[in-house]
């Protein structure tokens, strides 16, 4: 009897560590951010496994050096961007060779350099280094410890800190290659027009091309009238098709080389290389004819639109860059380029992966 009951117990408590590394691995998956990633990580380790210090390192690309960044525990002043060079102490060597460390008595292992792995203050008898990887390349590591007068880490617990750390991994590409195709997207996933970046990308080109050749360019800006009104009183899913059917008409309305892009949450631009304003204007009568016959059809609302054309030719294109649409968008450009001067250390941690995953860099 004693024999079963051992076994259920045993059984128990493994169904508790499957039920704990579980909601540890759900935690992680709500993660936001790089940043908010990695101080999920460190809590739930700091929570599971109990140790006296909880930090990453983050590993300087072109030295190998590694830099406390982020640190839960004692000592954390005295830790805080304190720096490991290449290959020096457990943590280097963690990094340097791509191996998980699991130490279960400092004093007794030959690879404990006092002198580099010491914390001050603080006697360790146990420690955990796991590198932080994505793709076979170490961009940081996770590092656990425990002081003398505390349990030495055992096996499940290195286990637990190895898997937890690989669904970080895991969970860190994903938000770096979601957020690399949010950039590369050109098109609004509504309407299908372009989104703003684009067009303005396009436009600085276009306003270039017409200073140089002498030709000319016009833009075309449509605001749905009342549309807060129309989603009050017919709700979203009403202002949505509102939408839809506007940059239908637009795009049905201009040819191939002229681009549609939705720049607000009711606004188009649509940018005409090559055209005057006598050219514009056609357009502009043409797509106020389709709406009169088909909006209120087509929808089910009879919404209104505001069009202003706006033309230049030449060296005068440059004043097209007055248009308050594309004056804020300057503005916005210029604010981020000096909105901070340095990166958040999920954000460097963001820009090394990237450059690795699609620089070729391994």
């Amino acid at each position: 009897m004693d024999e079963i009951k051992g076994g259920l117990a045993q059984n128990e408590q493994e169904i508790l560590n499957a039920s704990r590394f579980f909601d540890s691995v759900k935690e992680l998956s709500l993660s936001k951010s790089s940043d908010d990633l990695l101080d999920r990580l460190l809590k739930k380790a700091a929570e599971l496994v109990n140790p006296e210090i909880a930090a990453f390192l983050q590993k300087e690309m072109a030295t190998g050096d590694l830099c406390y960044v982020k640190i839960l525990g004692e000592k954390t002043e005295s830790l805080k961007d304190k720096v490991v060079r290449q290959g020096e102490g457990l943590c280097g060597l963690a990094a340097e060779t791509n191996q998980n460390l699991l130490i279960t008595d400092c004093a007794k292992d030959p690879r404990f350099n006092s002198e580099v792995d010491q914390i001050p203050g603080l006697e360790i008898r146990s420690l955990m280094a796991i590198p932080f990887r994505i793709e076979k390349v170490v961009y940081g590591v996770v590092y656990l410890v425990n002081k003398k007068d505390k349990p030495a880490f055992n096996l499940e617990e290195f286990k637990f800190l190895l898997a937890l750390t690989s669904f970080a991994e895991l969970n860190l590409e994903r938000l770096v290659l979601l957020k690399q195709i949010r950039e590369l997207e050109d098109f609004d996933q509504l309407t299908q027009t372009y989104k703003a970046k684009t067009l303005f990308e396009y436009f600085q080109r276009e306003v270039a091309r017409s200073e140089r050749y002498g030709t000319d360019l016009s833009l075309i800006k449509v605001v749905v009238d009342y549309y807060e009104k129309i989603i009050q009183t017919f709700g979203q899913e009403a202002g949505e098709r509102v939408l839809l059917n506007l940059s239908f008409i637009l795009k049905k309305t201009t040819r191939k080389v002229d681009l549609v892009s939705r720049v607000g949450q009711n606004e188009f631009l649509v940018l005409l290389p090559n055209t005057n304003r006598a050219g514009a204007l056609k357009i502009q009568d043409r797509l106020q004819k389709l709406l009169e016959n088909q909006n209120l059809r087509a929808t089910g609302i009879p919404y209104t639109v505001t069009v202003n054309v706006y033309s230049e030719s030449g060296e005068r294109a440059v004043n097209l860059y007055k248009i308050p649409e594309i004056n804020v968008w300057l503005n916005q450009n210029s604010k981020k380029s000096r909105r901070r001067k340095y990166l958040t250390t999920g954000e460097q941690l963001e820009e090394a992966i990237t450059g690795s995953l699609f620089s070729g860099q391994k």
